[in-house]
């Protein structure tokens, strides 16, 4: 099974965590397994009522072959974490990751991900206070990792699905200012930003949650960093297919760029993993794509990439499983707990 592959370790107390380990759990809302395994979709590359320019996007994303889609799509992915870290989901070998939720919602999706169980009361995207215990603010409220846990969004459903007045967790969600207090430059320009955009919406734009997030590291070197990404599911539910893979590509650019900025910094570098997923899939269809749900086929279809000390350099996994979206809560504690043998 994953949980004894993956890591590297078969012995491990649950709450023996190694405090010299950081772990960054990266979701993209709503990216399909489709996308990341096979690169752009030929169907929807050349249907012209999901571009802007059919002949651009096809310029950007169009190979003859597999293989060179997905990196023209994903380059780190597909360059480096493949090369060092671990991938599951690909259905054509029958590797097979689902959430547990019927629902195949981003709600009950980061529910799963983050508290490692089902809740079938939570059954839509409404902002309501998530009454159960997410991983994160379990974390937090460890000796090892007090005050070293942080979240940022760009949904603002972020504040009720970890409950941030019960979680005492530091939460950065939507068009959210930054604290005043002692902010850096950068901080301070975000804050400009996003009280100069017009109508703002539910969700933010990647690149403010992501300098909003890598700024935070720089500042506080937090041990534990959930980065939630909702570009991608956004553009999906506008049809617009060349914004999606746009969206995808810039997720790509920002998760290398933060992986690369870690290993240049000693109280990360060899001591950090990436756990990168997403909360549902979509339609399997060119016709359903774009939607998701219950009755769609191919929302419950979810994957995963790994990427740090703890992961074999087992690449894309060919052999057939069944993996659920809350089995990662279990991995998480994996990773948080593995040490290198002496």
């Amino acid at each position: 099974m994953l949980l004894s592959l993956s890591v590297r370790t078969n012995e491990y107390t649950i709450r023996s965590f190694n405090r010299d380990n950081k772990l960054v759990i990266i979701t993209l809302d709503g990216f399909r397994w489709q996308e990341l395994f096979n690169g752009a979709d030929s169907l929807l590359l050349n249907d012209p009522s999901y571009h802007a320019d059919v002949t651009n996007s096809k310029a950007l994303y169009w190979a003859a072959n597999k293989e060179e889609r997905r990196k023209r799509l994903m380059p780190f992915v597909w360059n480096i974490l493949a090369q060092q870290g671990e991938l599951y989901g690909n259905r054509e070998y029958d590797n097979n990751m689902n959430v547990s939720n019927p629902y195949a919602l981003s709600y009950p999706g980061y529910n799963e991900l983050l508290t490692g169980s089902v809740d079938l009361t939570i059954f839509n995207n409404g902002k309501t206070s998530n009454k159960n215990l997410s991983v994160l603010e379990e974390l937090n409220a460890t000796v090892t990792y007090k005050n070293k846990v942080a979240a940022f969004s760009s949904w603002d459903a972020f504040r009720f699905i970890l409950n941030e007045k019960k979680s005492n967790l530091f939460i950065n969600s939507g068009f959210e200012n930054l604290p005043e207090h002692n902010l850096t430059t950068t901080e301070s320009l975000i804050n400009s930003i996003q009280t100069e955009i017009e109508d703002p919406k539910n969700t933010r734009y990647d690149e403010l949650t992501y300098l909003a997030c890598k700024e935070y590291i720089q500042k506080t070197r937090p041990s534990i960093v959930y980065l939630s990404f909702g570009g991608t599911d956004e553009a999906a539910h506008q049809k617009k297919y060349d914004a999606y893979l746009q969206q995808a590509t810039n997720a790509d650019r920002m998760i290398g760029d933060l992986w690369q900025y870690l290993q240049s910094l000693p109280e990360y570098s060899g001591k950090t993993t990436f756990l990168i997923t997403t909360d549902h899939g979509r339609g399997n269809s060119s016709g359903n794509w774009h939607t998701h749900g219950i009755f769609i086929n191919g929302s419950s279809q979810t994957w995963m990439a790994l990427l740090g000390q703890a992961i074999p350099a087992r690449g894309e996994i060919k052999t057939g499983q069944q993996l659920y979206l809350k089995n990662l809560k279990e991995l998480m504690l994996k990773i948080l707990a593995f040490k290198k043998a002496s």
